[in-house]
């Protein structure tokens, strides 16, 4: 009971905060040609079985990534040529509210990008048509794990379908640089920190770091937390079965304070995620902890020259502990189906083409993009560096996939983590931030 009416207040502070930011969805809706703000569609298929008739679906990506995504949407319409698709395009930042606000409503979209932590709301509140059925196919065929079904999964049952991954917990670099210092990429966390120092010994910044974002101080915390306290904990943290004051997060957050102690930049806080990126690109630093779109927007924001594998890498951040299972921490986009869908056999049918390997491929052809679905051969990937980020990606049952900490709790408590982050580079409190962490997951979670 607790956990449901710590859900329904969620939402309905959503809805306040929706209302407060202006933007109305209804005119977005009129703009865009939103059904399922305007109208619900009929639900219908052809005698043949195939599927027709109108369907919404709202995205958050804009510029070259929404070209991307267009160009995957095509390929859906190809294949069902009586579908009429309507597209729906709401800024990243205001998403979750505008979600929010048109579910509570009963007139969200049919189709629509989502995270984990979205996902666990709107299922509790049965907003979300449950996937099995897609679900024990793709298992079956081995074009998913268990772990990542349980990412997209609220008690077991599976509400989301995987469709742009991301690999997180990578250290980027300048090979040419490494070779002017005489170091190689670790591969242990001893050989790491003596990286650490002999840049440190050699007059250089070894990080580069984003903070002023808040978000990219998140990228250094999760695979601390997975390297050094393991999967179960991690994921305990995410479903409030494990305690902020437990020894093994106390632990995380004792080796995160000694990086950020002795190898955080001084400019740490004043810089934002690109500033971050084009100073290791430019030299003002040597290293940049963060996921495998910074291949694109090195490129992108920094310097369009750049050779990917050649100019700049990556390595994985190493083993912390013999003694640790295998992990791999990741985030990513995924789509859920609206449970009140008025045309559910078309809904379905979008959700199972953008968790398969042919909707897949065509992003990542484009770059900058990881298919989930184990299934997108290598070959599809333009460059090395998305080459080597997909073969991180965990395709392993063995592995376990470790999703975005914050973003998969959501709410309040990733507020909170995010800034209290921030107070962790000024002081390196261990004790502090995980008072802070404690009294809030307790006020949320009861």
């Amino acid at each position: 009971m607790r956990i449901r009416v710590a859900i329904s207040m969620v939402l309905v502070l959503t809805l306040v905060l929706a209302a407060c930011g202006g933007g109305g969805r209804e005119e977005a809706a009129v703009e865009s040609g939103d059904t399922a703000a305007t109208g619900a569609p009929d639900a219908t298929t052809t005698s043949d079985g195939a599927v027709e008739g109108e369907l919404s679906v709202m995205f958050s990506w804009t510029g070259s990534e929404q070209e991307a995504f267009e160009a995957v949407l095509a390929g859906f319409e190809e294949a069902n040529p009586d579908v009429t698709l309507e597209r729906v395009q709401i800024p990243f930042g205001e998403l979750n509210a505008q979600l929010t606000q048109q579910f509570a409503a009963g007139s969200g979209p049919d189709v629509t990008v989502v995270l984990p932590g979205l996902i666990r709301l709107f299922a509790a509140q049965e907003f979300l048509m449950p996937l099995d059925d897609l679900w024990a196919q793709w298992l079956e065929d081995g074009a998913y794990t268990e772990s990542l079904q349980a990412i997209a999964s609220v008690e077991g049952t599976p509400y989301g379908v995987w469709f742009k991954g991301n690999v997180n917990g990578l250290v980027w670099y300048t090979p040419e640089r490494f070779a002017d210092l005489g170091v190689e990429p670790p591969t242990t966390w001893e050989d790491f920190i003596t990286v650490l120092d002999t840049m440190k010994e050699a007059g250089e910044e070894p990080f580069a770091v984003g903070g002023s974002d808040l978000w990219p101080l998140t990228q250094w915390w999760d695979p601390v937390l997975a390297e050094v306290a393991g999967p179960d904990v991690f994921n305990g943290l995410v479903d409030g079965s494990v305690s902020w004051d437990d020894p093994a997060v106390v632990e995380a957050f004792e080796v995160l304070g000694d990086l950020i102690a002795n190898y955080y930049p001084a400019d740490t806080l004043d810089r934002g995620f690109v500033e971050a990126t084009c100073a290791r690109v430019d030299g003002a630093a040597q290293l940049q902890l963060q996921g495998a779109f910074v291949n694109l927007v090195a490129r992108g924001e920094c310097d369009d020259s750049l050779v990917p594998g050649e100019d700049y890498a990556f390595f994985p951040i190493p083993q912390y502990d013999d003694s640790t299972p295998a992990v791999q921490t990741i985030s990513g986009d995924l789509f859920a189906v609206n449970a009140n869908t008025a045309n559910p056999a078309a809904a379905s049918a979008l959700a199972e083409y953008l968790g398969s390997a042919d909707a897949q491929a065509i992003w990542a052809e484009q770059g900058g993009f990881v298919a989930p679905n184990t299934q997108v051969p290598s070959d599809v990937y333009p460059d090395v560096n998305d080459q080597q980020a997909a073969e991180l990606w965990p395709a392993d049952p063995s592995v376990a996939a470790l999703y975005d900490l914050d973003d998969f709790i959501g709410g309040e408590i990733q507020t909170v983590l995010r800034e209290a982050l921030q107070q962790f580079v000024r002081d390196q409190d261990v004790d502090a931030i995980v008072n802070t962490m404690v009294d809030v997951d307790t006020r949320i979670r009861g």
